[in-house]
């Protein structure tokens, strides 16, 4: 289990130490993170468990598309111009995710994907899905919890397919992970620039995100071990 816990204190933060702190606290995360995916790829899967490996993937950027298209959709008419613009990024960034996943893909099976039996059978066998947690802590409606999601999730996410690019030796599906892992990082900064923000001043909204977040760490870690099982882990 994660030392998930962030401390803590007495006296209120400031919203940029505050996410200082809770960055600080996702290393162990990333670290553990970081570490099945090296496992992972040692097991020197089959192309055949890669491909199910990465249906889950690109179901999981797509759902990102949409939660974050939904943002913007919904958005209230007083919602700041700026945060819009970031969060239509965002939410153009999965949707390329989402293209990039399924070439990677196409790349191994050496055909074209038909995407809508991909999701058919994605929803018959579920992977665990970072995209999950959006709906999980009710992200649609509590700016603070999509921020922290941002700020955790994809923050991850970025570890992550960096760690996937550097494992593997094929030039067209590293480039492809190092470019995700780069919008990752942004997404990660955008719900960090968003929680110092709404966690300026307020006491109460710092305990509640922290609480929050040391259960979103326990979920992500659990959606990593899941889905980083080498193929004679799930026989």
């Amino acid at each position: 289990m994660l030392n998930t816990k962030v401390e803590r204190k007495s006296t209120m933060l400031s919203g940029t130490d505050f996410v200082k702190k809770i960055k600080e606290g996702n290393r162990e995360l990333f670290e553990a993170s970081r570490s099945n995916v090296r496992r992972f790829f040692a097991s020197s899967p089959s192309d055949e468990y890669l491909v199910d490996h990465f249906r889950g993937r690109m179901v999981n950027e797509a759902q990102n598309m949409y939660a974050i298209a939904g943002q913007v959709a919904s958005a209230d008419p007083s919602t700041d111009v700026r945060d819009l613009e970031l969060l239509s990024k965002q939410a153009l960034d999965e949707a390329k995710h989402f293209r990039m996943v399924k070439e990677v893909i196409e790349h191994i099976t050496g055909e074209e994907l038909d995407v809508a039996a991909a999701f058919a059978a994605e929803a018959d066998a579920p992977q665990a899905k970072g995209a999950s947690l959006l709906e999980k802590y009710e992200a649609s409606e509590d700016p603070a919890a999509l921020a922290a999601y941002q700020l955790v999730a994809e923050g991850r996410a970025e570890a992550v397919w960096n760690e996937m690019a550097e494992c593997v030796d094929d030039k067209f599906i590293s480039s492809r992970y190092a470019s995700i892992a780069k919008d990752e990082g942004f997404h990660s900064n955008l719900g960090g620039r968003t929680l110092s923000r709404l966690v300026e001043g307020s006491a109460d909204l710092q305990d509640r995100v922290l609480s929050l977040v040391e259960r979103m760490r326990e979920d992500l870690l659990e959606i990593s071990r899941q889905n980083t099982a080498t193929p004679l882990a799930v026989v």
